[in-house]
């Protein structure tokens, strides 16, 4: 059996390392510091999950999450927003826009660990 695919993109790349050695066993983990190289890859590749910082200096999260949405392949995958930015009108915003969850900087992996197999489930 395979292991699922998720996708984070964080503009951090030590970040990104972190969320790939975390979690590597259990998933299939592709990082990407830019949100048009995952969108690029998304387009040819499959995906179980998006995990997606908000605050991104070329393209922003919710630019991504608008990316992953508006393409009818990918609409449906689960998004969960990673990020520092901890206000609860933009999780709301976020929410009311197609993300899945959203996890708020530091982040407790045991909880990141729990929602993902949540968000995956959901999808079966």
């Amino acid at each position: 059996m395979s292991k699922p695919i998720i996708i984070a993109v964080d503009d951090q790349k030590v970040m990104c390392n972190l969320i790939a050695s975390m979690l590597s066993g259990t998933y299939d983990i592709h990082t990407f510091t830019e949100g048009k190289d995952a969108l690029t890859y998304m387009s040819e590749n499959p995906a179980d999950l998006v995990l997606l910082d908000y605050d991104m200096p070329t393209m922003t999260g919710y630019e991504v999450l608008m990316g992953i949405r508006g393409d009818k392949k990918n609409s449906g995958i689960p998004v969960i927003f990673l990020t520092g930015v901890t206000n609860e009108r933009m999780e709301m915003e976020m929410r009311d826009r197609g993300a899945n969850d959203y996890i708020c900087k530091p982040i407790d992996f045991t909880v990141l660990r729990q929602r993902i197999d949540k968000h995956l489930k959901s999808r079966v």
